[in-house]
């Protein structure tokens, strides 16, 4: 910041060449008034403002000598001649102060006065801050869009050095949340040079060691998309051992279900405006999301606007891909009656979660049958059942209806279903049974409606085909995979056709089938069960990083004597396919750890085990939650550590630890291809 060369309160005199230093909450006619000249007059004498209305704090504005005000209190610099250069001071390590956003409005494509330092290690003071009293989406949008992050020389790569951390720092430092770039040796921020700079990956180091003391927590990648929406300053980071880790900013945005949340980063990249799965190959589950959620959320969850142009918005609302059929674009909730609760109530009966019947009672009212059937779709579509209608349900129910339009429309039953149960649902999971061929029109019409033992035994091959357990129960991932094979090109036949030939009942036996090319992490116990984790994923849908966290933290690395003798890398009890084995086990009873023998499992291989350990969590109804969160390792983790896998308090921040150190997510994403 521009000092004065003596003094803090100052005359202006007419035989001096004066400059003011702009000051948060400053105007032109405010600086006029005090310094004794008309608007019009100190507008001519700075010609370098193309905006009157647009000044920022640190901008150097020029005072006619004429002027014969005072700015008392205020940083003045003078000088004998027009050409003398003003006293400046190292750059502040003080946090900026705030500036409302409604007076500076940025669209990510110029870095805003202030900005582009290029000596990257010294802080700046940007124009425009947010107090944490005043989270918005627009309010976050806006600060992130005032670094215009593509278009910044402070962050254009140099040296063979990239800027990723840079970025952080200045974002989380201007929403009033900093991520230091110096901290001193207990992880404190400290001023320029006083202590020790982070790189990308010793800024996720600090995070999961030092982030809680300053309000950042840990969050999956949904959570993050959801909190950025709401104005929270929300980041990613990701450790690369041996090389250069990455960091950037979740921004306000639309999650994407391939791509995951909305970014802006500095890096090899520059940009304002992607997914993060433009970034990392592996997928969006690569790196660790967290927010810092301390504050107050004042504006609508709905996603900023992003600065790229975006098409014209349908009338009414938007569309799913290949469809006319709207969906509402506004946030509803129990107690909404509008427009927008009808175009809401339209797609719940399409999606089969409501009748028309039940509509008709209550058209445009979100009363407790609409509520229902909201928080029916919620789980299962593995969102957290509220019953509001929010950025989360809006995406997941634009896909839903999007893989309806690419199925021609054929409807799949979103409700789960079992053996007994008698209703219109049933009747769909027939007609979409006799479209694939597991059953003829002629079984069906010997009990319509029924799900009795010619479904059961049509739905078990189905989930056998598809490498799902065949339970006979069709739930959420016999549901989806239904979608995948009717939207892959499944056509009804011309002639009843003869069920498939039965495959032989699956019994402990693991799948075998190729996974691919799996990158090699120098670890040799990961890498030796890494296939193992992969194919159980694929089979029963339970995270493979999950499983090969549980693996390393059960079995010691392999190293336990019941991994050894019973092959039992999961501490499972019980009886086993090979019989079982007596051990002594820790257990965590009544607020201490004791000792006691148990009965574990016994298996003939270790890749028997794991097919075993994902089938455990399918077949105890206890992780149902758990299981509507395969898609994230975290939340699975806490689901399963919350329905009493381990007696161990810490269990599911081990899991989690491990899964973040070793990047085991890339895995997940390995197993949905």
């Amino acid at each position: 910041m521009v000092r004065p060369v003596s003094g803090n309160s100052s005359s202006i005199s007419s035989n001096t060449t004066n400059s003011y230093t702009v000051r948060a909450g400053d105007t032109l006619s405010h600086i006029a008034q005090r310094a004794g000249v008309s608007l019009n007059d100190l507008i001519r004498a700075n010609p370098q403002i193309k905006n009157p209305n647009l000044i920022h704090p640190g901008q150097q504005i020029n005072i006619p000598a004429r002027a014969t005000g005072s700015l008392s209190g205020i940083p003045v610099s003078r000088g004998t001649s027009p050409t003398e250069r003003p006293v400046t001071t190292a750059p502040s390590s003080n946090p900026p102060q705030p500036v409302s956003t409604r007076s500076l409005t940025y669209d990510g494509t110029r870095p805003a006065p202030g900005t582009t330092n290029t000596r990257a290690w010294e802080p700046i003071n940007a124009p425009l801050t947010n107090d944490p009293s005043q989270r918005s989406a627009a309010n976050y949008a806006n600060v992130i869009n005032q670094f215009a992050v593509a278009n910044n020389p402070r962050y254009t790569p140099r040296n063979g050095n990239t800027y990723c951390n840079i970025f952080l720092w200045d974002v989380t430092r201007a929403m009033r949340a900093e991520i230091p770039h110096w901290v001193d040796r207990n992880g404190n921020p400290t001023g320029v040079g006083q202590g020790r700079e982070l790189n990308a990956n010793a800024t996720h180091r600090w995070m999961h060691e030092h982030g809680a003391r300053f309000g950042w927590r840990q969050v999956s990648a949904e959570e993050a998309q959801r909190l950025a929406n709401q104005g929270f300053p929300t980041v990613f980071t990701w450790e690369n051992r041996g090389g250069i880790g990455h960091v950037g900013v979740v921004r306000p945005g639309n999650f994407d279900s391939r791509l995951g949340p909305a970014i802006a980063q500095a890096g090899a990249r520059n940009t304002n405006n992607a997914h993060v799965g433009n970034i990392f190959p592996g997928g969006y589950r690569v790196p660790t999301y967290w927010v810092n959620d301390r504050g107050t959320s004042v504006g609508s969850s709905q996603p900023a606007p992003t600065p790229r142009p975006a098409p014209s918005p349908t009338p009414g609302g938007s569309t799913s891909p290949g469809t006319t059929r709207s969906i509402p674009q506004s946030n509803l909730s129990y107690g909404d009656n509008n427009v927008d609760v009808k175009r809401l109530q339209d797609r719940l009966v399409e999606l089969g979660y409501m009748t028309r019947e039940q509509v008709n009672t209550g058209y445009g009212n979100f009363g407790p049958r609409t509520l229902d059937a909201v928080k029916r779709f919620q789980r299962n579509h593995g969102i957290p059942p509220t019953g509001n209608f929010g950025p989360l349900t809006r995406a997941a129910m634009e896909r839903a209806l999007s893989r309806s339009s690419s199925a021609n429309a054929r409807p799949v039953p979103q409700s789960d279903l079992r053996y007994g149960d008698n209703n219109a649902d049933v009747k769909k999971l027939q007609d979409r049974l006799v479209e694939l061929g597991y059953m003829t029109r002629e079984q069906v019409n010997t009990g319509y409606g029924n799900f009795g033992p010619r479904t059961l035994d049509a739905v078990k091959r189905f989930q056998r085909d598809h490498g799902i357990p065949p339970t006979g129960n069709f739930g959420p991932l016999t549901r989806a995979a239904m979608e995948r094979a009717i939207a892959g090109g499944a056509t009804r036949p011309s002639q009843p056709s003869t069920p498939p030939t039965p495959r032989p009942p699956v019994n402990n036996t693991p799948p075998t089938t190729p996974v691919g090319n799996i990158p090699r992490t120098g670890n040799a116990f990961i890498d030796s069960i890494a296939d193992d984790a992969i194919r159980s994923q694929r089979a029963t849908g339970v995270p493979a990083s999950v499983t090969i966290a549980q693996a390393i933290l059960e079995s010691g690395w392999g190293q336990s004597s019941l991994s050894r003798q019973a092959h039992n890398y999961f501490g499972i009890k019980g009886e086993g396919p090979a019989g079982h084995v007596v051990m002594p086990t820790r257990e965590y009873l009544n607020g201490q750890w004791v000792t006691v023998n148990a009965k574990f499992r016994k298996y003939n291989s270790p890749a028997e085990s794991f097919i075993d350990h994902g089938r455990f969590f399918i077949e105890n109804s206890r992780y149902r939650t758990a299981m509507q969160h395969t898609n994230d390792a975290i939340r699975f983790a806490r689901e399963i550590h919350r329905a009493g896998y381990a007696t161990d308090p810490a269990y599911s921040d081990k899991l989690i630890s491990i899964i973040n150190r070793y990047n085991l997510t890339q895995f997940d994403a390995i197993a949905r291809r």
